[in-house]
């Protein structure tokens, strides 16, 4: 055989197998294809069998049927084609279908309510789900139908659309993992496709939190002497508003909004002077009302009554019972007990002109206080005692450094100075040694 033609052959040989191999390709793509058309002819299926009415081929061309209207009505569609009415009632059912996310997610959430969870938390999935899956594809769709790559790419278009920080992003994860974990105990899924989500990847993506400094999240004693002088100006306009007083409370304890405004009158031990903080205002986002309960760690704790805060309760107490205020929570107005966001409120206002680094919270008094008491060598397990943290909580949030750059200066110089004598000293050892 000669060498062209043994080159032909060779060449023929390789096209026949590029092409059974392209044949191959093309019977694999039609395969899955065509179970993919399988899958989804028999959803279609599925729900037309939940689809109660039968569908009726009239004599003037229409082919109609029944949806379930309001108030347990129903109501008539009719359609020209067959095709169009059965596509009208297939996106009808996958609506109202258990199997849909939105579904499963409210069996999901009913489920977290059974368990005992806070009305505020059952309040956040309804804001959350309003914020981040009302509207969206996911709502409507056969849960049985979302994987890891559906998620991701929802996911990626949550965060485009919206400024989210990863600790949202975690707790709509939270959501999802719940439902679909629901899902599995209920025999519709197998596999809860949050599990193979890239977290990395979609925190890469999140808005990244802003990091205060310690100037911005305490008070220097500068903004503290302000703050002190604008509430003794707003007494002296308004004698009959003790928010002034709180605020100072707030200074003096580290106490939270909360607990200000829980505080009650039977609270204060001047026997065993001591406050018993035992009581905190809370808000139900639900229900939309204020209630007094525990403070947020459960637990009672116990602050020293001291002079200036047992003159400022007995300036409180003065006042209110002048104009008539006197209830048997210390801070109350004309409309009864003031609330912890009225008293949140005013202390931003206080903080927002000039004179201070940024607008100051109740919590920044807590910092400041635990801060200014590890400075002053107060042990630290009395400072989280005092402001009701645990010692993992009050070293990681509430502890900043408070000193001023004076003293920052004063105690660096005398480091350095210590370590210029201690190095004469030195020499000086070495040139007398030398002498010898």
């Amino acid at each position: 055989m000669s060498a062209k033609r043994k080159i032909r052959k060779e060449e023929m040989y390789r096209m026949n197998n590029i092409e059974r191999y392209d044949d191959t390709i093309k019977y694999a793509i039609m395969n899955i294809v065509d179970a993919v058309n399988k899958i989804e002819s028999m959803k279609t299926n599925e729900y037309l069998a939940m689809h109660p009415y039968a569908i009726t081929h009239s004599q003037d061309g229409y082919y109609r049927t029944y949806l379930p209207g309001e108030k347990g009505k129903r109501r008539q569609i009719k359609k020209k084609a067959r095709d169009d009415l059965e596509k009208t009632v297939i996106d009808y059912w996958m609506k109202h279908s258990k199997l849909s996310f939105k579904e499963r997610f409210k069996i999901w959430a009913e489920r977290q309510k059974l368990k005992g969870v806070s009305d505020n938390t059952l309040y956040r999935y309804k804001t959350d789900y309003a914020r981040f899956l009302k509207g969206h594809d996911i709502e409507n769709r056969d849960i049985r139908t979302i994987d890891e790559e559906y998620l991701e790419l929802y996911f990626n278009k949550i965060l485009e659309e919206n400024s989210v920080l990863y600790q949202t992003l975690k707790e709509l994860l939270g959501y999802f993992r719940g439902t679909f974990d629901k899902s599995i105990r209920d025999g519709i899924i197998e596999n809860n496709p949050c599990s193979k989500i890239d977290y990395p990847l979609l925190k890469s993506i999140c808005r990244q939190p802003i990091i205060k400094t310690a100037e911005e999240r305490t008070f220097s004693q500068i903004e503290k002497n302000k703050l002190m002088n604008s509430l003794k100006e707003k007494l002296k306009k308004h004698p009959d508003d003790v928010r002034p007083y709180a605020i100072e409370l707030a200074l003096y304890t580290g106490m939270r909004v909360g607990e200000l405004s829980g505080l009650m009158w039977e609270d204060i031990d001047e026997t065993r002077q001591c406050i018993i903080i035992q009581h905190s205002e809370k808000y139900n986002a639900l229900k939309k009302t204020f209630f007094v309960s525990t403070p947020k760690s459960g637990k009672t704790r116990v602050f020293p009554l001291t002079a200036e805060i047992a003159a400022l309760l007995k300036n409180v107490r003065e006042v209110e019972s002048k104009y008539g205020y006197l209830t048997e929570f210390v801070f109350s107005g004309p409309n009864g007990r003031i609330h912890k966001t009225n008293i949140s409120s005013y202390m931003i206002a206080r903080t927002s002109g000039d004179g201070f680094t940024n607008q100051k919270s109740i919590h920044t008094a807590r910092r400041t206080l635990n801060s200014e008491l590890i400075a002053s060598g107060a042990p630290r397990a009395m400072c989280c005692a005092l402001i009701g943290n645990t010692e993992l909580v009050n070293e990681t949030f509430y502890t900043y450094d408070v000193s001023t750059k004076n003293y920052k200066l004063e105690m660096v110089s005398k480091i350095n100075q210590r370590t210029i004598n201690n190095n004469d000293n030195t020499d000086v050892e070495k040139l007398s040694s030398n002498q010898e």
